[in-house]
């Protein structure tokens, strides 16, 4: 009478063997469909879409523009050059460009292959110079040297600058160690060394 329960405690543990197989199974069967959808989805040819368009433009809730992404159009101008009695006539190829406006449509920032603006803030980067100030007065800052100018034309340079002297008109940059302060004509006033 004592077999009947050594029975059931084997057949108790082989059916929680079999249970325990049958979550291994499950289990095995799930990862196997993750993995076969995965590759199935995985394996699609990504799509390549293309759009193409002359302007990009970008526009608030209340329809302003805020931001335009465009190609500028060539332009040539007469550019006065030191040196030349002429202005001579110089061609600006077209350009990408993103333009940020404010929220009364006024410009206030402009990105291009060549320069950084921010109007508001008076701040430029462009052609490796930092130029902090709104025109008049302000600070320049680039790779050899530092400038500082105000609103009545007089300019301060420490590092390397190009200086022209009058009576011969023959040019020559100074060093990275010199200060060199100019007039409001761009006369030199200072300098050292």
């Amino acid at each position: 009478m004592n077999s009947h329960p050594t029975r059931f405690e084997e057949l108790e543990s082989r059916l929680l063997s079999v249970e325990k197989q049958n979550r291994r199974l499950k289990q095995l069967g799930a990862a196997l469909l993750i993995l076969v959808t995965s590759l199935i989805l995985m394996g699609q040819a990504p799509s390549k879409k293309t759009v193409e368009a002359n302007e990009f433009v970008l526009r608030d809730d209340s329809g302003n523009i805020r931001a335009r992404l465009f190609m500028t159009t060539m332009q040539t101008t007469n550019m006065a050059i030191p040196g030349f009695a002429e202005p001579v006539p110089v061609t600006f190829k077209p350009r990408p460009t993103l333009a940020l406006y404010d929220e009364k449509g006024e410009a206030s920032g402009l990105l291009d292959d060549d320069e950084v603006l921010f109007f508001k803030s008076h701040v430029s980067l462009g052609k490796g110079t930092l130029t902090i100030g709104d025109g008049t007065n302000g600070a320049t800052i680039s790779s050899y040297s530092m400038g500082l100018f105000d609103e009545q034309g007089f300019e301060t340079t420490l590092g390397r600058r190009t200086l022209v002297t009058p009576r011969t008109g023959e040019s020559h940059m100074t060093s990275a160690a010199s200060l060199v302060m100019f007039d409001k004509n761009k006369n030199v006033i200072w300098k050292a060394p």
